[in-house]
């Protein structure tokens, strides 16, 4: 029947969901499915589940047993795969056609996960949910086009990430040491991370990146996923860029619960052209002359940590006190200050202001650091 479905089709496949058994997966149905799907289909986008349907299921009932190259095929540019086991990478040889990979409950060794990374060259949105049979490893990924990435693991002796160009990093849960952790992401050049806030909860740290021409990508079409829970987030935007600013108002509004933290790093970009030097005194100002809350009434954390706060800009000064008013952080803010000693008294000038401002929480202490 699937067959029938598949070459009753007529054209190309943007997007397949394949759901299947165990037995499938152990007869060669879903090999002969995914050749059918990439080869006659030129499918872009595909989606492979495992659902066990033995009453005491088997180790071979999860294992993916594919031929070599399978998932190589020019037109396939989005794979992912859930609840499966991997014993080699074979099928993923010579991928440099995939640019976006999603393992979701894989289990492999450390050394396969490696190689399907690697034999992944082109990859720029890497999500990983992944279970190590063996902690005693290190996991490598060096890919100089991810521009996303989220980590989700069981234990393991260290991690290597290098990406040049990484403007997402998620972590929702890494049971290694953060001295065994080495992040070289230079877009990515916060001060509060996974590890640092003393508790282990999920942390996403983004690079708000949005050219001022609006029929320009920014690549900020997914920033965040599944991020209603207990969490803590770091961003660095430039608040004169009213497309980064609007992109920072919808990540904070997808919170439902309470943030733990949010450290926000301002950027000062004078290259935004036409539209970036309207907004200084046009569409920017009145962003933040409007009465409704930012980024809504409910948004609430408990900590801020800001950085490169000029102590002059007004746009940053008008976020600070929208803070501070609209109960927004419930325990500390906290602005960074400058060893320069005339920014220094700039920066600490505005945080007195802000201290005289009506807070939203009287419990609430500003500080500089």
């Amino acid at each position: 029947l699937h067959f029938q479905v598949i070459n009753n089709h007529n054209g190309h496949l943007e997007t397949c969901i394949i759901c299947h058994y165990s037995y499938q997966l152990e007869d060669g149905t879903l090999a002969s499915w995914i050749q059918s799907l990439t080869s006659m289909k030129h499918t872009k986008n595909l989606i492979l589940a495992n659902f066990n349907g033995h009453l005491v299921p088997t180790i071979e009932a999860y294992v993916l047993k594919l031929s070599p190259e399978i998932f190589y095929h020019p037109k396939l540019r989005t794979l992912s795969l859930y609840q499966y086991i991997l014993q080699d990478a074979h099928a993923f040889n010579n991928c440099r056609n995939l640019k976006h990979l999603e393992l979701l409950q894989i289990f492999a060794e450390i050394g396969v996960f490696n190689e399907v990374i690697s034999s992944c060259p082109s990859l720029e949105v890497l999500i990983l949910q992944i279970i190590f049979f063996n902690p005693s490893g290190h996991l490598k990924i060096d890919h100089k086009n991810l521009r996303i990435l989220s980590i989700s693991c069981n234990q393991i002796d260290s991690i290597e990430v290098r990406a040049t160009r990484l403007d997402i990093l998620s972590i929702e849960n890494i049971l290694c040491e953060s001295d065994k952790v080495v992040l070289e992401i230079p877009r990515l050049p916060f001060g509060r991370n996974y590890w640092v806030a003393g508790r282990l909860f999920p942390h996403t740290s983004i690079n708000i990146s949005c050219p001022p021409k609006k029929n320009e990508s920014s690549g900020m079409a997914r920033p965040l996923n599944n991020v209603t829970f207990l969490a803590s987030l770091s961003v660095s935007l430039d608040l004169k860029n009213p497309r980064e600013v609007e992109v920072l108002r919808k990540m904070l509004a997808v919170w439902t619960e309470k943030m733990i933290e949010l450290e926000i790093s301002f950027k000062h970009n004078n290259s935004l052209g036409e539209e970036g030097k309207s907004s200084k005194g046009g569409a920017n100002n009145k962003l933040w002359e409007k009465a409704e809350p930012f980024p809504n009434a409910d948004f609430r954390v408990d900590t801020i940590w800001m950085h490169n706060f000029s102590g002059s800009s007004k746009e940053q000064f008008a976020l600070a006190s929208r803070f501070v008013m609209q109960k927004t952080v419930m325990k500390k803010m906290m602005i960074k200050t400058s060893s320069d000693e005339k920014k220094k008294k700039r920066i600490e000038a505005a945080v007195a202001k802000l201290k005289e401002l009506p807070k939203g929480n009287k419990e609430l202490s500003i500080e500089c650091f």
